[in-house]
């Protein structure tokens, strides 16, 4: 057999198999599985069989003041406003801080309704993603990287203004306030400006909108050689603050020779490492958020000193 017609049947036939599985796909997303599983949940909690062939959809909200997005991390996250959900695992669990143990209408979460914030404005990511490779892996095209968890704190700046005031206190991010007595406390500003915190130094790098940066920007300019984790800029700089002269050690062969950093290692433990990257994380650039101006917010309150009698 011609060796020609050999190649074209191959690919032909490569042809076809990538259109049955790119068909395959198109009709049976991967969005399609949570949903299935969540009514089949949801189903069971309420003991009623029909709630598990509930249709499927795409479920967004659609935020035109706030950089004019539409957020779709609920199509997957079914459950996060159903206490009935609580413990139920990702991606169907009750968003913490929403219904206390009695699954009463109870936390700080319900005074920021998914209708009017959406899910992206605290959490980052790519809105618009249906799969949990574009939404929860790491892409260095997106603008933000996921945050989650602790680190989802450092978005609180966005709304809150008066939170780097040095009398305000905002309980409801423990972790973000523990980053800023740590600022403070290990002498930060004395090499880092800072405006938030109103710290001019210059023998370090800015930090006034790091937490606006990027992911791309900041990973075309900083060397991820010496980096365990994700190459992401909340890795780089949780390892950094981890262990500065293990990221940044220099190289004395690059031109021009790149000098080791002098960023001293403070000991820090994983607890404090992450208070401080939360914190850094959290120094926005306000023209970069576009936060609309009735999103903004006087809380936390400035704590006057009292007088002294």
């Amino acid at each position: 057999m011609d060796i020609k017609n050999v190649l074209f049947a191959f690919a032909g036939l490569s042809m076809a198999v990538l259109f049955g599985y790119h068909s395959y796909h198109s009709a049976n997303p991967e969005w399609h599985d949570y949903q299935r599983t969540y009514y089949e949940m949801l189903a069971d909690k309420m003991n009623d069989p029909a709630l598990a062939n509930a249709p499927l959809k795409i479920d967004q909200v659609w935020l035109p003041t706030v950089n004019n997005r539409s957020d779709r991390c609920m199509t997957c996250h079914k459950g996060i406003g159903n206490p009935l959900f609580a413990d139920a695992p990702q991606p169907f669990t009750t968003h913490p801080h929403m219904f206390d143990e009695n699954n009463k209408p109870n936390g700080y979460v319900l005074k920021h309704p998914f209708a009017k914030y959406g899910c992206t404005v605290c959490h980052e990511g790519d809105p618009s993603a249906l799969s949990v490779e574009a939404t929860h892996g790491n892409v260095h095209y997106l603008d933000r990287e996921l945050l989650t968890g602790v680190f989802t704190e450092s978005s609180c700046s966005k709304c809150h203004t008066t939170l780097y005031n040095r009398r305000a206190d905002l309980p409801e991010a423990p972790i973000l306030m523990a980053g800023k007595k740590l600022f403070k406390k290990k002498g930060c500003g004395a090499c880092h400006t800072a405006r938030q915190m109103r710290t001019k130094g210059t023998a370090g790098p800015e930090l006034s909108g790091f937490g606006s940066k990027t992911e791309l920007s900041f990973y075309l300019v900083h060397d991820f050689h010496h980096v365990e984790g994700e190459h992401t800029k909340l890795q780089w700089e949780w390892e950094h603050f981890k262990d500065p002269q293990k990221i940044t050690p220099g190289d004395p062969h690059a031109t021009p020779p790149q000098p080791p950093t002098i960023m001293p290692n403070f000991g820090l433990s994983d607890d404090e490492t992450d208070a401080l990257t939360t914190f850094v994380l959290s120094f926005k650039d306000n023209a970069k958020e576009a936060i609309p101006m009735n999103y903004l917010s006087a809380y936390p309150p400035i704590v006057k000193k009292k007088k002294r009698k």
